[in-house]
């Protein structure tokens, strides 16, 4: 097998493997919607106490890999609609690593991925001795790998109805609490079908309807994975994202509810072109033998056998080699990253350059250029969207930024619940700058 050949198919199998972790995870049957009953175990029971039943609704919504910047690039009547009605921040900060999971999760407990446990789209625990992954079935279902409150959990807890149609930790018991109604993750469900089943829950009784419910998307996500973030499968992702945001709001207006519900509107990161020749393979800066476990990409999460002297050992010989990135041992990380703390996110971290990533095992793509994540959350690039409207929020206005570990305080304030006391985000921040 020539040389080319070999890096031919190392870069595809490498695209494979990223993608999964990339996106939502693998196309699964439909399941059937949790009944009350069963799904609200230590939770509201399925029934609104008589103090929520007035309260506004809250729909938190996620398209996954939607730049902050493409409301600007493209022409989305939908999108500009909620931005007149409300405000918009120039960009979200995401956390490190700018992934899938980690964001989602912390959207929704405010805490950074250290203290939550989601450090990445599939990581190593060596106290369980046990991987996770966004595509084992049984490790997303599982609550113990999950710490932190969920908005849907400090909701129920207080006997508040949540709905979540799609969400990272949803379809688990945290705390012993699930969601009242919540979908098992299905790439396969179209996007009207994932409105009109908000908009189902909402023509509940009062006393049955959700009062936080979530939405995802992951058209603009998938579209860059596979696609030049300049092409034109970027920009049909995007009008159909805005057309099923106008079917929401059509919805949301035809059932009379539009001064009672708060519409937040975010992404988990952002995304930047990356490609064949932008890929290094860990074995040529490391013997993979020291290696208990890694895992790659913008970020390499290395667990090292023999304790602290052999993890130094593969710190040093990866900086001896690498020249677009920087390896450090996870208490050296800088503190910005909030990454230092869990032991599930390895002994040797790797942090690469932006466009470039570290493959860990044999695997390809073609030559070309795609959109990936998972830098450093402070790059332009890897920054995220958010947009809110709805009763008492400021309309057609523009703030600088928000931080992606406010926003659970945000819909706490919103729903006038009482948050977790330990968390990461600020109370009251994000309120402050978009409340009239």
């Amino acid at each position: 097998m020539g040389r080319r050949t070999s890096h031919f198919l190392l870069l595809t199998s490498y695209f494979l493997a990223t993608l999964l972790a990339g996106c939502g995870g693998a196309t699964r049957p439909l399941q059937p919607e949790a009944p009350a009953s069963a799904a609200a175990t230590g939770g509201s029971g399925g029934i609104n106490r008589a103090e929520h039943r007035a309260k506004p609704y809250v729909i938190l919504i996620s398209f996954d890999g939607f730049k902050p910047g493409y409301l600007d690039r493209f022409n989305l009547p939908n999108f500009r609609r909620m931005m007149q009605r409300g405000v918009r921040a120039r960009r979200m900060i995401p956390v490190f690593p700018s992934l899938t999971f980690p964001n989602h999760y912390s959207l929704v407990t405010g805490l950074y991925a250290e203290r939550h446990g989601i450090v990445s789209n599939t990581f190593y625990d060596p106290a369980r001795r046990q991987t996770y992954s966004l595509s084992d079935r049984a490790a997303i279902t599982d609550g113990s790998w999950y710490r932190g409150e969920p908005i849907w959990v400090t909701a129920e807890s207080q006997g508040m109805v949540s709905g979540m149609f799609f969400w990272p930790g949803s379809e688990a018991a945290i705390k012993g609490v699930r969601p009242t109604f919540w979908k098992e993750y299905d790439t396969a469900v179209p996007n009207a079908a994932r409105v009109s089943g908000v908009l189902e829950w909402l023509r509940l009784p009062e006393d049955r309807r959700p009062h936080i419910l979530t939405l995802y998307f992951n058209d603009v996500d998938s579209a860059s994975h596979r696609n030049p973030l300049d092409s034109l499968e970027i920009e049909r992702a995007a009008l159909s994202l805005d057309s099923s945001l106008g079917a929401l709001m059509s919805g949301i207006d035809a059932l009379g509810l539009r001064d009672r519900v708060f519409l937040v509107l975010t992404s988990d990161h952002g995304m930047v072109e990356t490609g064949a020749q932008f890929t290094i393979r860990l074995d040529s800066l490391v013997d993979s033998s020291s290696i208990q476990t890694a895992f790659g990409g913008p970020v390499a999460n290395i667990h090292v056998k023999g304790g602290d002297a052999a993890a130094l050992r593969v710190r040093d010989r990866i900086n001896a080699r690498l020249t677009h990135g920087r390896a450090w041992l996870r208490q050296e990380l800088p503190e910005r990253y909030y990454y230092r703390s869990d032991p599930r996110a390895g002994d040797v971290i790797v942090v690469m350059d932006q466009s470039w990533t570290i493959a860990t095992s044999i695997v390809t793509r073609p030559f070309g250029r795609w959109g990936m994540h998972g830098w450093d959350p402070a790059l332009p690039s890897m920054h995220a969207l958010f947009v809110l409207a709805g009763p008492g929020v400021r309309e057609d206005t523009t703030i600088d930024e928000v931080q992606n570990v406010d926003v659970y305080h945000l819909l706490a304030e919103l729903l006038g619940l009482r948050a977790a006391s330990d968390t990461d985000g600020q109370p009251g921040r994000i309120r402050g700058l978009v409340m009239r």
